[in-house]
């Protein structure tokens, strides 16, 4: 138990370290061409776990639970949204836009890239990191009309192979959810990624820039 508390709070203390921002950039998401979900898909519903204790961290690390995301790949998810609801279903968003001094942080605390984009910086300049940090990525999962989740085959940031789209295991009820989602989101032109059920990416993500605009 001691052992447990004392790797606990060295995840808080390395959390709770300020960051340099990579860059001066845009002081705010909305500078940086990003868009709130809740104004461009207000029916998408929200559960940004980095702005609560409820995730693999166990510490907030967003002072905010908002959903920034560039413009095109907001519309596209509007458009998921819509045409789900006409099956009795919808999106509930658990991660979208996040800076890039995060993603320095989270690596740190799980340095594997089948699960954290390595973050690298070249002269102070991020140069290479996560969709999420382009504001092209989005992590969510179905809910039905009353906004309750729908079973997956994993918890969200679940770092288990269960977590992969080609997990065959558990309730077959799961899998079809999973499967479900993904072909909502391809069919508005989103790459999911192969180790997370809940990961998707916009086209196009690599013409925007990492940015490390703090969410707000």
């Amino acid at each position: 138990m001691r052992r447990c508390n004392t790797v606990l709070l060295v995840l808080w203390m390395l959390l709770a370290l300020p960051v340099a921002a990579a860059s001066a950039g845009p002081a705010t998401p909305e500078a940086a061409g990003l868009v709130d979900i809740a104004k461009a898909a207000p029916d998408v519903r929200l559960d940004i776990r980095y702005a609560t204790p409820n995730n693999f961290t166990k510490v907030a690390v967003y002072p905010a639970a908002k959903c920034y995301l560039r413009a095109d790949v907001a519309a596209r998810l509007a458009r998921v949204q819509a045409d789900l609801e006409k099956q009795g279903l919808g999106l509930k968003v658990y991660d979208c836009y996040r800076p890039f001094s995060i993603q320095k942080k989270f690596w740190a605390l799980v340095p594997n890239e089948d699960w954290v984009a390595k973050p690298v910086e070249k002269d102070g300049k991020p140069v290479s990191g996560s969709k999420h940090n382009r504001g092209a990525a989005v992590d969510l999962t179905l809910v039905d009309a009353a906004g309750n989740e729908l079973p997956m085959p994993s918890g969200f940031d679940d770092f288990t192979e269960k977590a992969r789209r080609d997990y065959t295991g558990g309730d077959k009820a799961a899998l079809t959810n999973s499967r479900r989602l993904e072909a909502a989101m391809r069919k508005e032109g989103f790459e999911p990624l192969p180790s997370e059920w809940w990961h998707f990416d916009g086209p196009g993500w690599q013409g925007y820039e990492l940015l490390d605009a703090p969410i707000n």
